[in-house]
């Protein structure tokens, strides 16, 4: 598995968790508002050793509550799970970021017992996904994995990242619809600056489309949280 950086320590990547980050090298999108375009390359420049990030583990024991797997795509790497299995092994929980494009991976994550929290990318409606990320089937995926999770019993939410124009109204109501029964559905605001595509016209949502989205979460029983 190549890991391409490493945050000893996050307060905010793990919902009530002190956690570790890990950054995978690679991801088979390129979303336009992509933050980490450095990522996207299926090489990294200075890639993390395994061994450090358990060492790490180790050294922070008790006062970490686990690790974040997040990308680039994590479940692209062959050596997803036997890494996770070293940490699990370490005693330590594991969360995992996906953009779920790959549910057959998590499914075999999920039924080996190496993922405690599972949090899952709902980029847009399947027409504006393949305009956003290059793949119109990245709204099914993503629903597969929430399945997958709410099957397992595990804790998990899914994310969308809000963005004018390509997120409106009408749309956030049939992505609720795509995220019904998760235990929760995270918006994140979309920050220009540094992102993969910087002409592509997107801009933060204002206060409307983040009223819109409260709305849809609350008709289609969802718990919304705004980032």
């Amino acid at each position: 598995m190549i890991i391409a950086a490493l945050r000893p320590c996050s307060f905010v990547d793990w919902p009530g968790r002190l956690a570790a980050v890990v950054f995978t090298q690679g991801c088979n999108l390129a979303c336009r508002y992509c933050h980490n375009p450095s990522l996207l390359a299926a090489t990294a420049a200075r890639p993390v050793p395994e061994g450090e990030v358990l060492a790490l583990l180790e050294a922070r024991r008790g006062r970490l509550d686990g690790l974040v797997v997040t990308g680039g795509e994590p479940t692209l790497h062959a050596g997803l799970a036997p890494f996770l299995a070293r940490v699990k092994a370490r005693g330590f929980a594991v969360k995992l970021d996906t953009n779920g494009t790959r549910p057959e991976v998590v499914a075999a994550l999920l039924a080996a017992g190496l993922v405690d929290f599972l949090a899952v990318d709902l980029k847009a409606l399947p027409q504006a996904a393949e305009w956003l990320t290059g793949s119109a089937e990245q709204p099914f995926g993503a629903r597969r994995c929430l399945e997958l999770a709410l099957a397992a019993g595990i804790e998990h939410e899914v994310r969308t990242t809000l963005a004018s124009p390509v997120h409106d109204a009408g749309e956030l109501d049939a992505l609720a619809a795509f995220a019904a029964g998760a235990q929760r559905w995270a918006v994140q605001r979309f920050r220009p600056g540094g992102h993969l595509d910087d002409g592509c016209g997107l801009a933060p949502p204002d206060e409307r489309l983040l009223a819109a989205a409260g709305h849809a979460a609350a008709a289609h029983g969802l718990t919304l949280s705004v980032r």
